[in-house]
This record gives structure tokens, C-alpha cells and sequence, in this order.
């Protein structure tokens, strides 16, 4: 009987280059396997229809909670094609011997060169200035920029990506301060990085990044209180998971003359139902509903800028996430099945 793997939320572009790997990885034995291409999200409905499958490959959208693993009885391996991994009951797989996998530093320096391009276009006014261009207005009200040589950024989260924002951030002559539970030595002897509270930070930074996983810890780590903390002039830059920040949280900040600077989102409350079109496909929540309608009234202050979470999707990105993906497939392949299955494949 074929092994099967399947790949949810799959693009066409995927399915080809996965294939050709694939095919190169396990040579003339990947007739063995059968893998399936599917562009839906891996949720308790759609699982129904995958319970042969072992290996699931899943994306930022699917839900792999206890209703699936419930029903996916022949379920071993799970992998994430993203960084984050709280869509996954991880401790229900544990419980189930399902071994789990994401790809922690595919698009480290992707994402953290995103979070420096918001950056430089909430400084230049880019939203405002393309808009007047659009218009064809070329007068200069409303476009004065700031310098950033010199200012402090303030990085809350030095893991893969937060180091990376630090490294650029000091390389064009800004002070850098950071707020972790585990802070980085190293970071502090490269680029001289002071770790402070993350009061301290709010309070001090010209610029926030936030650069943490979601946790129940973390959700809502900026809220209504510390927000207050801003300066006036202050940017956010969110390129971590959407509910770190409470969006409420922004929109008091923005009626009340903070973050003058802007702010600056790839990631968002309500993300799934913008993105993925989910109100016009299933019931939501009332509340994440409201979460999508308080991103869009953002867009009503012209120092917002909202892009829909494509800071990890560069060429060279892709690259390095399809063979991470290839690659945990063959060595779980190779060392976690049974040599007396799968021993003369490689």
C-alpha cells in the first residue's frame, strides 16, 4: 500500500517544484509514494476526506486541533510550512506519537528586511506620496519625512528574525534596544543592543518592532495599558503574529496622538477572514469579525500601512522552505519509520 502525503493549501507553482525534489530525494522509489496537491486548509471538515494520509504538509490557515487528529487516525507527521506553530495542538500529537516540524529560519531575513522596508515607508511617507502621485498631485504637503540615522529601535523578540532587524537596524546607525526573556550576548557585542524592560522600550523606542511568536503569554503582549507608554512620534511595526497586538490598542493610539510615526502591519487581527476570504465561505466568530473591521478602519489615518502578510515571500525564500520541507520528509523517511520498511530505499 502507497504511503500517502498530502500538501494542503498548495499553490500550482508548489506542486511542481515539491514533485521534482521529491522525485530526486527518493529516486526511482517515489512510485512507492502518492502524494496529493489540495488548495483547501486542513480543518475538521476537510480532514474527512484524508484519513489515509501520514504525512501532512500544512500551511498558515489550516488547524491541526484535536477534532482533526481525532479523525486522522493514520496521521504521523505533521509539518508546517511556516515558522509559527501555534495553529497546531501540539500537545495532542505529542500524546499521539506525532512528530511535528515547522521551518524556523526559511525567511528569517526576509521577514526582518520587510520589517526595515515598512520601516523607510512609514519615514518617507510612501503610502501618502503614492496616493498624490495617483492623483496627480505633486505638491509636497503631507511628505515630509524623518531621518532614521540615529534614532532607537526597539526590537521586542531577538529570536531568528529579531536578531536579523537588529543587525540591519545598527548597520544604518540606529541605537538598538531590546526586550527578551532570553537575551542574546551576542547581539549585544555586535551591534552593541542594550536589553531594557519592555515598558523601558516602549517608552524609549522611535521605531517598535515586534518580532515574537504567538503564545498564550504573548497574545496581546501591546495592549490598551502599555500602549500609553508610546512616544507621540513613535512607529510599530508588527511583523510577528497579528494578535500580539491588539488592534484596539492601535486604534485608541492613533485617536489620541500617538504613533505619530505610523504603523506599519504584515500581520493582523482578522487576518484570515481579509485574506482568505473566509467571511463569504463560512460562519465566523463575531469577535474575529470585529478584529477584521477594526484592521480596515486603520486604513482611515494616513500613516497605516497594511501588506498582507508576504514578508517571508521572496524567491530565495521559497527556495530555502521547499527544501526544508523536502528535507523533512526524506530524514523522517530515513530515520523515523522502521528500517524494515523503508531501510532499502535509501
Amino acid at each position: 500500500m502507497s504511503r500517502v502525503i498530502t500538501f494542503f493549501e498548495a499553490k500550482d507553482w508548489e506542486k511542481e517544484e515539491y514533485l521534482r525534489r521529491l522525485k530526486e530525494r527518493l529516486g526511482e522509489r517515489f512510485q512507492d509514494f502518492e502524494v496529493n496537491f489540495v488548495p483547501y486548509t486542513l480543518n475538521k471538515e476537510s480532514c474527512k476526506g484524508h484519513s489515509d494520509t501520514e504525512i501532512a504538509v500544512i500551511y498558515l490557515n489550516s488547524v491541526v486541533d484535536e477534532e482533526v487528529l481525532d479523525q486522522m487516525k493514520n496521521l504521523k507527521f505533521v509539518i508546517t510550512r511556516t515558522t509559527g506553530m501555534d495553529h497546531i495542538d501540539i500537545m495532542g500529537c505529542k500524546r499521539r506519537g506525532i512528530e511535528v516540524s515547522n521551518v524556523p529560519v526559511y525567511a528569517s531575513v526576509t521577514v526582518a528586511e520587510h520589517a526595515i522596508a515598512l520601516m523607510f515607508a512609514l519615514a518617507r511617507r510612501l503610502r501618502t506620496a503614492a496616493a498624490k502621485m495617483k492623483d496627480f498631485d505633486f505638491s509636497r504637503e503631507g511628505l515630509m519625512g524623518v531621518d532614521l540615522f540615529g534614532k532607537v529601535a526597539g526590537v521586542i523578540g531577538t529570536g531568528n528574525i529579531g536578531s536579523h532587524i537588529c543587525r540591519i537596524a545598527f548597520g544604518i546607525g540606529m541605537e538598538v534596544i531590546a526586550y527578551d526573556l532570553n537575551p542574546n550576548k551576542k547581539l549585544e557585542e555586535l551591534y552593541k543592543v542594550r536589553y531594557v524592560s519592555l515598558d523601558q522600550l516602549l517608552a524609549s523606542a522611535d521605531v517598535v518592532f515586534v518580532a515574537v511568536p504567538l503564545t498564550k503569554e504573548t497574545k496581546h503582549l501591546i495592549n490598551l495599558e502599555n500602549i500609553k507608554l508610546v512616544k507621540d512620534k513613535a512607529m510599530l511595526i508588527n511583523i510577528a503574529r497579528g494578535p500580539v497586538v491588539d488592534t484596539s490598542a492601535l486604534l485608541w493610539a492613533l485617536a489620541n496622538g500617538k504613533l505619530k510615526g505610523g504603523v506599519a502591519l504584515d500581520v493582523f487581527e482578522g487576518e484570515k477572514v481579509l485574506t482568505e476570504g473566509s467571511f463569504l465561505k463560512e460562519i465566523c466568530p463575531s469577535e474575529v469579525l470585529t478584529k477584521a473591521l477594526q484592521t480596515l478602519y486603520l486604513f482611515r489615518y494616513p500613516n497605516f500601512i497594511l501588506t498582507p502578510h508576504v514578508a517571508y515571500y521572496s524567491e530565495e525564500a521559497m527556495e530555502r522552505l521547499i527544501d526544508s520541507v523536502v528535507a523533512e520528509i526524506s530524514h523522517y523517511l530515513l530515520y523515523k519509520l522502521s528500517s524494515k520498511t523503508y531501510g532499502e530505499y535509501f
